[in-house]
Formats: C-alpha cells, structure tokens, sequence
C-alpha cells in the first residue's frame, strides 16, 4: 500500500512539473510573438521614415545645382596656340581645337563623317552621333562681337554630351572680326568659371548685323577633312549639318567596303547616297522616321517625303535617277545599280577616298559651293556610281521661299566666280578630254 501511494505520489509530481513547463513554454512563445511583433514594426517605422526622407530630398533638390565647374581660360589659351589665318586673311582657324577619343570597334575606323555647321546648329550633330558609329569631324563657324560667349556655349554643350560621340574632332573657324572684338584678349583675363548645369544648357542667339563676314562652307568642309582622325580613316562622307545618315548607313557601308572586291575601284570611285527631305508635318506628328527602303517608299507614295531639293533645284539631283532607284528591287546587299555621267550642276552627295580633290575655298554661301568640286572630282579621273538601300534625309521640305535664310550669296556673283573656276581647271587639268 505504502508503495502506490509513492508511485501515485511521483506520478502527481511529474504531473506538476509537466503542467509548469507547458505554462511556461505558453509565456515564452507569446514573449516571443511580442518580440517579433516590436521587431517588425521598427522595420516598418524604418522603411516608412526612409521613403519620407527620400522624398523631402526628392522634392527639395535644386534642378539647377550644376553637373561641373568649366574654367574657360584653357580654351581661349589653345585658340593662341593653335591659331592661323586662312589665304585671304578674313578667317582664323584653329584645328583640333577640342577633341574626345574612345575605343572603336572592328572596322568602325575605316570610315569618318565630316560636317560643319554654325553654333546655332550645333545640337543637330546629336542626330548624327545616334548612327554613325565611327569617327565624326566637325568644323564650328563662330563670328560676331559676341563671339566669346559662343565659344564658352559649345566648351560646355560639347563637354555635356561628348559621351555620345565614338571620336569627336572639333575645329574651330571664326572670322577675324569676331577674333579682334572679341577673342584676342581673352587668354589674358582672370579664369571665369562656369557652374554648369547640363540639363538648362540653352543656346542664347546673339544676333549681330555688323560682321557680314560670310559662311565660310567650303572652307569648313577642308578643315574638317583635315582633322579627321584616326589616320586608318579610308573613306569619308561630308555632309552638311542638316542632312543625317539613315539608321543603318555606317554598318552598310562597313559593309560594302570590307567585302572583297579590287581596292583600286574604291580608290577611283564616288558612290553616291540619294538623299532626301522628309515633309514638317510628319516630322511634328512625332511619326517614326523610316528605318529602311521600304517604309522610305511607302512615306513617298503617301506624299510625306521626296527627293531632295525637288522644289528648289530638281536638276542639282537629276542624275541621282531617283525613280529607277526607287524602282530597283531591294536586296540586302548594298550595291552600286547605275553610273551616270557627271555634268554640272548635279551635287550629289558620296562617300569616297579620303584623297579626292578639295573644295576650292573661294566658294563660300555659294550656290556652286559643292557643284564646283563635284565637278573638279569628275576632272581628275573619278567616277560616280549610285548605291542601292542606303539614302541620307532632311527634316522638312525645302521651298523658294526659304531661300534667303539660307544664306546665299547673290546667284551672278556665284556664276561668275563658277565661271573662272572652269576656266582655271582646264588650265591645270590639260591631260583630260572630260568637262562639265
């Protein structure tokens, strides 16, 4: 008897202890849902006050603080250095004036793009940047009594968006006039610094009626030639700032170029790109631009697009032959399709050896700017052949009335100036039976 009573006695004991320790574990579980409940909760307060700091900050941050500080004494210091006048002294040139090199691709240096435009068109070689993938030389025309601050505008547009350039040559020309009123003593003065803010970089037009120095072209176009870089640059494409290469030119022409054929065809021929100009309205109803020869077509049986300069000067592209182009079958690969015989004043423009014939520098805003070395070319031995798929455009038609903005000089005063450079091309040229 006394023996259950000691088992039942230890049995109520581990009884006991077995209905504290489940009590316990019950206050140690909930201390521990507590405990995740606090810990969770200073996370959310964390997150909560993270998303709130941020956006004070985002709300309070100033869209004008600046990206870097431009001190533009350097550039006017390189002007000094590198400055020289051009044959008949009313232009101080500086080749290389700033320059932005990167690695290149395979191939992506057998060809260069040469352009030249004046400062207030300067955002419009970001056009060219986003396709052409190889080198790009650009000549800046600056002129006026306000020249410095023009000058101080492209230091820093360039530095704002020099990324978006594979190999970036600039070339400075301004007119002397511009350089005596208001360069030659810039190097002298104290550094200005310029806290530069990328994103409010706006162009601001000083017009200036008292420096009719006139738009240098051809002259621009040879320093541009000039100053392309690297020196395996083969090829060279020089258009003016307005006209932009379609989407996949660069790569077709890459292509054209490496595939085997004889070098010396290359080396004596002009393959000529047809360009064209793309209607403003669909250009401000944000239509996509064409991205090859088909949608170029259906733009031009719908009217929205057309040869260039087809109101203005239809024989300057005559010999393009711009329908049997557009009737030839696409084929992806690129190809020369028909030759014409060269005869002024076609001005096509092409894509040839780095070594042809310059642009006479006598031509400034002339009408004959680019027929007077098309025809010189022609003289001394090349041939022009157009190429299939590939096409360059212009934003906008082009009419009669916009003539005047562009800067021309007077039409008898570029017929005569024509007329002596025949004349002093058949004196040099006597060898050749061709004319034009």
């Amino acid at each position: 008897m006394l023996l259950i009573q000691r088992y039942m006695f230890r049995i109520k004991r581990y009884f006991l202890r077995f209905s504290l320790a489940c009590r316990k574990r019950q206050k140690l579980k909930r201390l521990f849902r507590i405990f995740l409940i606090l810990i969770v909760g200073l996370l959310i307060l964390n997150i909560i006050n993270g998303v709130l700091f941020s956006s004070i900050l985002f709300f309070q941050e100033n869209s004008n603080e600046p990206d870097y500080d431009l001190d533009t004494r350097p550039y006017y210091q390189t002007i000094e250095m590198k400055k020289r006048f051009d044959i008949s002294g009313n232009y101080l040139i500086v080749q290389n004036f700033v320059q932005y090199q990167s690695n290149l691709t395979k191939n992506a240096d057998l060809l260069a793009l040469n352009l030249h435009t004046s400062i207030e068109k300067l955002h419009l070689s970001l056009n060219h940047a986003k396709v052409w993938d190889g080198p790009i030389s650009l000549t800046l025309y600056v002129k006026g009594t306000r020249a410095s601050d023009d000058i101080d505008y492209a230091s820093m547009w360039l530095r704002c968006n020099h990324r978006l350039f594979k190999v970036l040559n600039i070339h400075l020309v301004m007119s002397a006039t511009a350089y005596e009123r208001s360069i030659s003593n810039q190097h002298h003065t104290h550094s200005v610094k310029y806290a530069v803010s990328c994103q409010n970089l706006n162009y601001i037009n000083h017009t200036d009626e008292t420096d009719s120095t006139p738009y240098p072209s051809n002259l621009l176009r040879n320093i541009a030639r000039l100053g392309t870089t690297p020196l395996t640059v083969q090829y060279i494409l020089t258009l003016d700032i307005d006209i932009f290469p379609a989407s996949d030119l660069f790569h077709h022409l890459v292509s054209f170029y490496t595939q085997t054929t004889t070098t010396e065809q290359f080396n004596r021929t002009l393959y000529v790109i047809p360009a064209f100009e793309i209607h403003i309205d669909t250009v401000k109803h944000s239509a996509p631009l064409p991205q090859n020869k088909r949608e170029l077509i259906l733009l031009w049986n719908d009217n929205q697009l057309q040869p260039l300069q087809a109101d203005v000067c239809p024989t300057c592209q005559f010999l393009t032959n711009y329908q049997a182009w557009k009737q030839e079958a696409s084929d992806d690969k690129i190809i020369p399709i028909f030759r014409p015989h060269y005869s002024q004043p076609w001005q096509p423009y092409y894509i040839g050896p780095k070594d042809v014939p310059t642009f006479d520098p006598r031509f400034k805003s002339h009408a004959h700017a680019r027929i007077s070395q098309c025809c010189e070319t022609f003289m001394n031995g090349y041939d022009y052949a157009v190429l299939n798929n590939v096409y360059l455009y212009r934003l906008g038609f082009l009419d009669k009335s916009q003539l005047p903005t562009t800067e021309l000089i007077d039409d008898d005063t570029s017929v005569l100036l024509f007329d002596q450079f025949r004349e002093d091309l058949l004196k040099h040229y006597t060898n050749t039976t061709r004319k034009c």
